[in-house]
């Protein structure tokens, strides 16, 4: 008897999840790093504190950029609709 294939997940949502996940990770390297000079050179928990901030700059800019490319592609596939006969 043969297998019904899956359905297809909606590939929209992909590239949020990774978003995401670059958000978190940015926030703590950005963290560990800090910690990391900080005991290194006495700044801590200041280092700590800016090192999660540059992460989470770094992470809202990736998510921004992401969200660019989305909205350019729809606008693509749009176009194209449109144009079609």
């Amino acid at each position: 008897m043969p297998r019904e294939p899956a359905p297809k997940s909606d590939s929209k949502s992909g590239p949020m999840y990774v978003s995401g996940f670059e958000m978190a990770v940015g926030v703590a390297v950005g963290y560990f790093g800090g910690r990391w000079i900080g005991q290194r050179f006495g700044w801590e928990p200041w280092a700590s504190l800016v090192g999660a901030m540059i992460g989470l700059i770094a992470g809202a800019y990736l998510l921004i950029k992401e969200m660019n490319r989305a909205d350019a592609r729809e606008r693509r596939q749009r176009d194209q609709d449109r144009n079609q006969p």
